[in-house]
């Protein structure tokens, strides 16, 4: 082995055969030999290595799959992003998921995850980086202010308003999670949810078609002519993170990162 004297060798062997409770290693002319009926797990020890090294190069040279997931509302702002980083890195092959929960990235195999929130526990094998603020704000159609005859201005007076809810009835406790505390009441609101998503795209559409009010990212209801904001100029601002499974180094990782935070600059803010 490079780098290891003969005897820190030894002690390792030593150590490892106690473990294992039996004869690993013998000594012949040509130094250190696995004992015969040991062939084929040194062969397969040779291969594990040789994959490993391979993945670690192919990541760190822009190569192989990456698993990205986030939810299909910013999938969609971020296309431009993963077209641009596919056509300066073409060895890199983008598998990208939406998710309706925080995956976990170990767990479900998932390289990188874009989200509203940030990890807090747990997270000692986690990269993070925020990307950007995306600010939130109470959205009504104009159509549905004018069947509660009411206005953005002075939505006060309404107690019993139609909800739209995102359902966030999955575990994120282990993240700071703003969007989550947000509540109806910071807006001034009652009433009651008729409807629950795990989408801000379904729910922005329902809303833009008079079904109710939604709280939205702001970027996502500027898709929307008829929303307006309800009550007008009250938002509150919750973050975007990469978590990444990688340490964030390699030139494609902070291609990724840079090229989301000069996109996100050019959202609705």
């Amino acid at each position: 082995m490079e780098g290891i004297d003969d005897s820190t060798l030894r002690r390792r062997i030593r150590v490892l055969e106690q473990r294992f409770g039996r004869t690993l290693f013998v000594r012949s002319e040509a130094g250190w030999k696995a004992s015969a009926d040991l062939h084929a797990l040194v062969s397969a020890a040779q291969h594990m290595e040789e994959a490993a090294r391979s993945f670690s190069q192919n990541h760190q040279e822009g190569a192989g799959v990456v698993r990205i997931s986030l939810m299909d509302a910013f999938a969609k702002r971020f296309a431009p992003v993963f077209v641009a980083l596919g056509e300066k890195f073409p060895r890199l092959l983008l598998n990208i998921t939406t998710e309706t929960h925080f995956v976990n990235l170990e767990q479900n195999q998932v390289d990188i995850a874009v989200r509203l929130a940030r990890p807090v526990r747990n997270s000692n094998s986690l990269r993070v980086r925020k990307i950007g603020a995306v600010a939130v704000g109470a959205y009504a159609s104009r159509a549905y202010l004018a069947r509660h005859d009411t206005s953005a201005s002075n939505p006060a007076f309404v107690d019993d308003h139609d909800l739209l809810a995102m359902n966030l009835q999955f575990f994120h406790q282990d993240h700071n999670f703003t969007y989550a505390n947000l509540d109806w009441a910071k807006f001034g609101l009652t009433g009651k949810v008729r409807v629950q998503s795990d989408s801000f795209v379904p729910m922005a559409h329902l809303c833009a078609l008079g079904h109710g009010v939604a709280l939205l990212p702001k970027f996502v209801a500027a898709d929307y002519p008829e929303l307006v904001p309800y009550p007008e100029k009250l938002f509150f601002e919750t973050e975007l993170w990469l978590v990444s499974r990688f340490d964030l180094l390699a030139a494609w990782q902070r291609e990724l990162a840079d090229r989301m935070q000069e996109e996100m600059a050019t959202w609705p803010q």
